[in-house]
């Protein structure tokens, strides 16, 4: 069997990471794009995806 490629990214992982905390960052460009998803988010609560195939 082959051996699976790993998967390498440069996104920063911040699930594991409370909210509060992120709050805390000092102004930065991540605190910015963090609190503009959230604001959109608290805008938008009832937003989903979803997909339907045709075939």
């Amino acid at each position: 069997m082959a051996e699976e490629p790993v998967l390498e990214s440069d996104l920063l992982d911040v699930t594991g990471v409370d909210l509060a905390v992120l709050a805390e960052l000092p102004d930065t460009a991540l605190r910015a794009a963090l609190c503009r998803v959230l604001a959109e988010n608290d805008a938008l609560p009832d937003r989903f995806a979803a997909f339907e195939s045709s075939l």
